[in-house]
């Protein structure tokens, strides 16, 4: 049953990666990479793998080039049999060095992945980005998922995202009861801005709607020692 979950995950790599993949050789190191679940063995450790990844993302040149798309499409070959979250993790973290179609793709699909390492893991390499693109995905990660650091981690990446559009998706964190998703919201909405309301979570809720309230005044240091000295 827990590999129905995972098989959820890699549905959506399916249909984009089956005619990039025909024929295509194998960049890692590890003979019959990527392994099949049948001919796993515990010669190929999940240490191996995550070894072998890392190699992999130190091979990326930030270009959409016919190489560096072969070497996505390994990876995503990889995470569609992948049972070890820290492996799938790794592999995310990877993707995120990569700049093709399917390596963002790869990020995207990483946000709805059974583990919660994977999670956070796609929600820091799309923030790392900060691309206008990712505010969908990333505000539905903020208003569905269950896991509260998985949560933090949607906020935290919206702050990298200058666009009014993040700023309406941090409104979700703003409006939460819990004080922690609104102490993130309150520094994203710094970030995106540059504006600062101190820790006035309703004066931020108003500039997440688009309003502009005035920022309170900050006393200069004479009218502060002026105010520490009166008596």
């Amino acid at each position: 049953m827990p590999m129905l979950r995972i098989r959820n995950f890699h549905c959506s790599f399916l249909a984009v990666t089956l005619l990039a993949l025909a024929g295509c050789q194998s960049f890692f190191g590890y003979r019959g990479w990527p392994m099949p679940e049948h001919d796993r063995t515990s010669f190929h450790t999940p240490a191996m793998r995550i070894d072998t990844v890392e190699q992999f993302a130190s091979r990326s040149d930030g270009t959409d080039s016919k190489e560096q798309r072969e070497y996505t499409d390994q990876l995503a070959r990889q995470i569609q049999i992948e049972p070890d979250p820290l492996v799938r993790q790794a592999i995310v973290r990877a993707a995120g060095e990569f700049r093709t179609p399917l390596a963002y793709q790869m990020l995207e699909a990483g946000l709805s992945d059974e583990s919660e390492a994977v999670r956070i893991a796609g929600c820091q390499a799309i923030g790392a980005r900060a691309e206008t693109r990712s505010v969908a995905a990333l505000a539905k990660v903020l208003r569905e998922d269950q896991e509260i650091d998985v949560r933090l981690a949607a906020v935290e990446a919206l702050g990298n995202i200058k666009d009014p559009s993040a700023m309406a998706a941090v409104a979700v964190a703003l409006d939460d009861r819990n004080p922690a998703l609104q102490f993130v919201g309150v520094k994203s909405m710094k970030s995106i801005t540059g504006k600062n309301y101190g820790g006035d979570v309703e004066a931020w809720r108003q500039v997440a709607a688009g309003a502009s309230p005035p920022e309170p005044k900050v006393p200069s240091i004479a009218e502060r020692l002026r105010e520490a000295t009166r008596f």
